[in-house]
């Protein structure tokens, strides 16, 4: 039967590296060019920390340069609230629209609004308007997707993410609902109704915890958690709801426990020290206190991190290796955590159909496997991309960190096709221009700090380590 697990285990482990599109390292010699780049930014680095920001400014600006779309932001729409800004035609279509809903007409309501949002998207009544049409008239399943789309090209309506947050809550969405909010709350902490966003989140996410409790109870399941580990490797089986109703933290240090048996893991003071700090100081900014944050170095040459429920990452050597700075590592750190605080990890589970079973007692190698199948949505990637943005800029660093780390990844993808069915994250390209968009809208800063020289010292020690290994 061990021996039956640690097939189970070993299969999760390849699922999971396989299915999250691992990139092997491609090393280059550096030029001269390169050479004067890393000490102009370890000059401005120097500068930035001792408070001279603006000169620091100055000798970032001259190594990075403009977005390739920075001086075009007739692609960043602002929202905008009354008809009267609209177009003749988009006044008409507006007035058609609220006129077929006084009457009950639907062919007043759909067609209208339709070619409102393709001529104004920036025009948000016509979202919400939208919605309650769909949900009186409609299909309610429709309402979703049209407000997940406003809220994507809107996130700082506090009107469109009210509307979602109470779609998902009457489609009894619970977690997804939590999600929203939590979101919202995380990425502007400075509005005026960011704590309310929080109460909402909280509040929702105790609701899905009710929902699941009462499944448990409803399908006669009683007693505690059968076989988890709890670090003990002869363990073998769990009943998935009790795990569940743990939380996630709980959830994830089990979970973690199995990988930290079965990879290789980087047990170096420093190199664990440098990644730890950089986690946790990105971790405080996330508004997730009740995680317990833990970060691990895999011996891994490829370039790819993953994050457990809970707060549990890993980061490969290979990432480390491959990235060019302190704020890139950052920035692909925050992304990871952004899935954590975002409950996805969870909600990859509870969108699996796993919750139909869980009653059963099922191998733990099977839950592996599971979190590492279910890979995450565009979604959820573009969730924790803009997550991890935001928490990067406000943690001091430049604000491009994770839009670089795509900068990498991009050139690394060069050559190399992806099959259609392993291609479930946004492409690099997409993600780099979106990022770049997000940076720009809301003014986060690219000056700031890079951190290449400590970041370049403990590549040094890490390939040391590589070498002797």
């Amino acid at each position: 039967m061990k021996k039956m697990r640690l097939l189970w285990v070993a299969c999760g482990i390849v699922l999971f590296f396989c299915l999250h599109l691992a990139i092997p390292i491609i090393s280059s010699a550096q030029t001269p060019n390169v050479a004067k780049r890393f000490q102009t930014l370890v000059k401005a680095d120097q500068l930035y920390l001792a408070g001279d920001t603006a000169a620091a400014e100055k000798l970032y600006r001259q190594v990075k340069p403009p977005f390739a779309q920075e001086a075009s932001r007739s692609t960043l729409p602002q929202p905008i609230t009354d008809p009267e800004q609209l177009s003749g035609a988009g006044r008409v279509y507006w007035r058609n629209a609220t006129e077929g809903m006084q009457q009950g007409l639907t062919s007043k309501i759909f067609v209208p609004l339709k070619m409102l949002l393709e001529r104004h998207p920036e025009f948000t009544p016509a979202y919400t308007l939208y919605a309650e049409a769909t949900k009186k008239y409609g299909n309610e399943k429709d309402i979703l997707p049209v407000l997940e789309r406003a809220v994507s090209i809107f996130p700082q309506s506090t009107e469109l993410n009210q509307a979602l947050i109470k779609a998902q809550q009457e489609a009894e969405q619970w977690l997804e609902a939590s999600i929203t909010a939590r979101q919202f709350a995380m990425i502007y902490p400075q509005h005026p109704q960011a704590e309310e966003f929080t109460n909402i989140a909280e509040s929702n996410f105790k609701r899905f915890r009710s929902q699941l409790n009462q499944q448990v109870v409803l399908q006669g399941i009683v007693g505690a958690t059968i076989g988890i580990l709890s670090g003990n490797a002869n363990l073998q089986a769990v009943k998935l709801a009790p795990l569940l109703l743990q939380g996630e933290s709980a959830m994830g240090a089990q979970v973690a426990a199995v990988y930290k048996q079965q990879l290789t893991l980087i047990e170096d003071p420093t190199i664990v020290e440098y990644v730890s700090r950089i986690g946790n100081n990105i971790a405080n900014l996330m508004g997730r206190n009740d995680f317990d944050y833990e970060f691990n170095v895999i011996l891994d040459d490829s370039l790819n991190a993953f994050a457990l429920p809970g707060g549990k990452v890993f980061v490969n050597t290979g990432a480390i290796m491959a990235l060019n700075s302190e704020a890139e590592l950052a920035g692909l750190l925050g992304h990871e955590v952004g899935h954590a605080v975002l409950s996805h990890g969870f909600q990859r589970i509870t969108n699996a159909n796993l919750l139909a079973n869980v009653g059963q007692i099922i191998p733990f190698g099977n839950l592996i496997s599971n979190l590492a199948i279910l890979d995450y949505s565009r979604q959820q990637e573009t969730q924790a991309d803009v997550v991890g943005t935001r928490v990067l800029a406000a943690a001091g660093y430049a604000a491009d960190g994770l839009r670089n780390f795509f900068v990498t990844t991009k050139q690394q993808e060069k050559g190399r096709t992806i099959p259609a069915y392993l291609s479930t994250h946004p492409a690099s390209e997409d993600r780099m221009r979106y990022l770049e968009q997000i940076i720009q809208r809301n003014g986060y800063n690219r000056y700031a700090f890079e951190g290449v020289q400590r970041h370049r010292q403990i590549q040094a020690r890490l390939e040391q380590i590589l070498e002797d290994s």
